[in-house]
C-alpha cells in the first residue's frame, strides 16, 4: 500500500512538473505572437491569442486527466465503434424529399432531432452528390468544441464545412477533424461557435475556394446554384437563430424554391424553402466575406 501510495505522488509530481511548462509555453507564445507580430495588433487579435492560449491549457488538462483516468479505468470495449463502422460500411440511401413547402416561420436552429442517431444519407446537390452530417449525430454530438462546447449545440460551422470538404475535396473528414483545426487554427469562439472566417479559411487550406457573395439578389444567387456552386449561408437572428447558424444552400428547383442543408435540423434537408424569404434573413452584422459564400468543386 505504501509503494502504491509513493508512485501515485510521483506521478502527480510530474504531471505538475508537465502542466506548469505548458503553461509557461502557452504564455510565451502568446507574449511572442503580440509584441513580435510585423503589423499592429487589434482586439481582434488578442481575443484570438487569448483564445488559443486558454485552449491549449486546457487541452493539457484533459490529456493529463484522460492519462490519470487510463491508470484506474480498463480500456473501453469497442463494440460500439465496430458497429458504426459496419453501418457506414453500408450503402448510403439518398435522402427522401418530401416535396412539401418549408415555412420560414417554423425553421428551428435548436437541437431537436433524436440523440441516439447515426445520419447517413446522401443530398442531392447542384455539385453532385453531398454526405450529409448533422452535428449531434451520436458519433460526435458529444466532442467539446475547443475542449468546451459540445458539438451538438456550438459545431454549425465545422458541420458545414465538412460535408462540403469531404463530398467535394480531396481529403475525407468529418465535422470532428474540421472542428479540431479550428482549434488549432484560431477560428473556435469560446461560446460562441466559430468565427466567421472559419468558412473561407478552412475552405482554402482543404482545397476549396469561397469567394465572399456580394451580390445577395434573388437573380444572382440562383445564377450560383444554377452553375455548380454550393452556398454557405450565415443567418442571422430570426425564425432560424437567435445569434447565428451555418447552413448550406445546395440546390435551385425548377420551381424556383431550393434545397438546404441544415446541420442542426435533419427535416429542414427535407423541404423546399422560398430562397427569397432565407436571404432576407442572412446575418445583418458579419465579417471575412459574409454572410453568403460561394464554394464550387
Amino acid at each position: 500500500m505504501n509503494t502504491r501510495k509513493r508512485t501515485s505522488k510521483k506521478r502527480t509530481g510530474y504531471l505538475s512538473i508537465l502542466l506548469i511548462v505548458c503553461i509557461f509555453s502557452c504564455i510565451t507564445v502568446l507574449a511572442v505572437s503580440l509584441f513580435f507580430l510585423f503589423r499592429p495588433f487589434t482586439m481582434e487579435d488578442v481575443r484570438r491569442s487569448a483564445d488559443r492560449a486558454f485552449t491549449c491549457v486546457s487541452r493539457q488538462l484533459t490529456s493529463f486527466a484522460e492519462v490519470i483516468w487510463s491508470w484506474n479505468e480498463p480500456a473501453p470495449a469497442d463494440a460500439a465503434v465496430s458497429d458504426i463502422q459496419n453501418t457506414e460500411a453500408e450503402s448510403v440511401p439518398y435522402m427522401e424529399f418530401s416535396g412539401e413547402p418549408g415555412d420560414i416561420s417554423s425553421l428551428q436552429a435548436e437541437y431537436n432531432d433524436p440523440v441516439d442517431q447515426i445520419y447517413l444519407n446522401m443530398l442531392d446537390t447542384g455539385c453532385g452528390p453531398m454526405l450529409y452530417y448533422h452535428q449531434g449525430d451520436i458519433r460526435w454530438g458529444d466532442y467539446l468544441y475547443g475542449g468546451y462546447d459540445p458539438m451538438s449545440k456550438y459545431g454549425c460551422g465545422p458541420t458545414a464545412v465538412s460535408m462540403i470538404v469531404n463530398s467535394f475535396g480531396d481529403t475525407a473528414v468529418d465535422p470532428t477533424d474540421i472542428a479540431a483545426w479550428a482549434s488549432e487554427n484560431g477560428y473556435y469562439a469560446l461560446h460562441g461557435g466559430s468565427y466567421h472566417s472559419l468558412i473561407p479559411d478552412a475552405m482554402k487550406a482543404y482545397g476549396l475556394q469561397a469567394e465572399s457573395v456580394t451580390d445577395r439578389s434573388y437573380e444572382h444567387v440562383a445564377e450560383l446554384l444554377s452553375s455548380s456552386h454550393i452556398l454557405v449561408a450565415l443567418m442571422g437572428r430570426g425564425s432560424l437563430t437567435e445569434n447565428g447558424h451555418f447552413v448550406l444552400f445546395t440546390k435551385l428547383l425548377d420551381n424556383g424554391k431550393i434545397y438546404i442543408a441544415d446541420p442542426v435540423n435533419y427535416e429542414n434537408c427535407t423541404l423546399e424553402w422560398d430562397l427569397t424569404q432565407l436571404l432576407s434573413e442572412l446575418k445583418k452584422s458579419y465579417d471575412s466575406g459574409g454572410p453568403l459564400w460561394a464554394v464550387s468543386p
